[in-house]
């Protein structure tokens, strides 16, 4: 018993120590396979480039919709039956040109009878103006007879006083003079009312004059003509349909759109954390998905004040790019991107972007970040790039200044002579100071050169074959030829005994 004990205990110590060796084991030897005599260490394939020397421009990258700069939808300011549309879509329409006709009949009978109202107010005012004019007229001879009378009293009372006329006779007068003076009242507060219905009446004049001119717009309103010069790019109606107005709420029917395509823009959508970039003239390159090879130039136009929101809630503030389209016509409502020039850096170093790499300073090594002075001992990350000298990545601190969509500038730590590795990404993700490197182009040229000699070896290889199942058709002749002096031989023997015998 105590003996399958022990044989159970030795398996399973065997197979614990059989897994930790397939665990471990690839892991130990990677590590001191350096160490390890006649051992060359692995090189790690890598894509190298010399900084390039030239221009870097700061690039504002927008999404957009090609439109023109200069379009109108065309909608009915009246209610009312379509009756002529002479263009369709497509057609050039000139300037002024009547592009929509409705029916007027309702609004030409409106303008008439607004026409007679007023011809009807009008012929009041003149009444009314008679009338006033004959109570003014009036009111002169009330006046002219008080006056008489007022001279007569003074005169009945001067013969009262000397006892020449009665105190009837006064009394007569007198009463004569109060009567007058009560009908001038009344004549006054007569024709002063007369003119205020006077100007009552030519108020009205006025509405009616208003309403006949409301109603005759109304009736041009009935014919739509064009304000530019452009293509007619949409239709929305036909002849027949009746058509509405609308209201702050309700927009009403957008019969044609009409647009001058000489002039195009792209209304860009500039994220708000680039806006602050952006300025009026800059230049601008335009790729519209429908024209993949062709890029246009443009010029920015116009920037908002205020932003808009996406569909996903992000802020953007539209930027119009006037188009330069050297008389090509672009469709309205295109899709396009934009590269907007922000600032350009003549005559700079640059590298590609993928190759600058943050490292941990510390990670840095000593002889390298010692008195470099494009190392911030005071921070914890530093910016390198690996050059490629003598088949070694060599951690090299570099200043770097803006980018573009591709490349980072490298105010200094560089050369232009300088072999950089800029890739594999997954590479460069993990790739070591002093870490054995080769070229990718060396390395491809080293396997065509064994591929090569491998091929030539073949070949070598192949005719000497040949030449060996050639060698035994040589050896058969040989054969032949001793059978054949064995065979002369025999005669001549043969032929010695006969002569023998005889």
């Amino acid at each position: 018993m105590s003996i399958w004990k022990t044989v159970l205990t030795l398996a399973v110590i065997f197979a614990i120590l059989t897994g930790l060796g397939f665990w471990f084991g690839p892991k130990i030897y990677k590590k001191i396979q350096p160490m390890l005599p006649n051992q060359k260490t692995p090189e790690t394939i890598v894509r190298v480039e010399l900084p390039s020397r030239g221009d870097l421009v700061e690039l504002i990258q927008a999404p957009g919709e090609v439109e023109p700069k200069t379009k109108v939808e065309l909608s009915a300011r009246v209610s009312s039956r379509i009756t002529e549309l002479p263009f369709e879509e497509g057609d050039t329409v000139p300037a002024g040109a009547v592009v929509v006709r409705l029916d007027s009949t309702d609004l030409a009978a409106a303008l008439e009878a607004a026409t007679a109202r007023r011809a009807a107010d009008a012929a009041r005012i003149q009444v009314q103006q008679a009338r006033i004019e004959s109570s003014k007229a009036g009111l002169e001879g009330t006046k002219a007879s008080l006056r008489q009378a007022l001279t007569d009293l003074e005169r009945q009372q001067s013969l009262l006083t000397t006892g020449d006329t009665s105190q009837s006779a006064v009394e007569g007068i007198q009463q004569r003079v109060d009567e007058l003076t009560a009908s001038i009242d009344a004549s006054e507060r007569g024709i002063k009312a007369d003119e205020l219905n006077l100007v009552v009446m030519k108020h009205s004049l006025e509405v009616a004059d208003a309403e006949i001119a409301q109603a005759r717009d109304r009736l041009g309103d009935t014919v739509i003509k064009s304000p530019l010069t452009g293509i007619l790019t949409k239709l929305n109606a036909e002849v027949g349909e009746m058509v509405i107005t609308g209201t702050m709420n309700n927009p009403g029917t957008v019969i044609i759109e009409i647009a001058d395509l000489s002039k195009m823009l792209l209304v860009a959508q500039v994220d708000e954390a680039d806006v602050g970039g952006l300025a009026l003239g800059q230049q601008a390159t335009v790729r519209i998905n429908a024209y993949p090879d062709q890029e246009f130039d443009g010029i920015v136009e116009s920037i908002a004040l205020t932003h808009d929101l996406s569909r996903e809630g992000s802020k953007y503030y539209k930027t119009e790019i006037l188009l330069r389209t050297d008389g090509q016509r672009i469709y309205s409502g295109l899709t396009a991107d934009v590269d907007i020039e922000t600032l350009r850096h003549p005559d700079i170093i640059r590298v590609p972007s993928q190759a600058v790499l943050a490292r941990k300073v510390d990670d840095i090594p000593l002889s390298v970040r010692d008195g470099n002075p494009d190392v911030d001992m005071t921070k914890t990350m530093g910016t390198v790039v690996f050059r490629l000298v003598d088949n070694k990545a060599i951690v090299t601190p570099v200043t770097i200044g803006p980018s573009d969509l591709t490349h980072t500038v490298i105010l200094s730590g560089l050369s232009d002579d300088d072999q950089i590795i800029v890739g594999p990404y997954k590479v460069l993700e993990n790739i070591a100071h002093d870490q054995a490197c080769k070229d990718e182009k060396v390395a491809a040229a080293e396997a065509e050169a064994e591929k090569r000699e491998a091929e030539t070896k073949g070949a070598e290889k192949d005719e000497g074959a040949a030449d060996e199942q050639a060698a035994p058709s040589n050896d058969d002749a040989d054969d032949s030829t001793t059978s054949e002096n064995a065979d002369d031989e025999e005669t001549t023997v043969a032929s010695k005994a006969n002569g023998a015998e005889g």
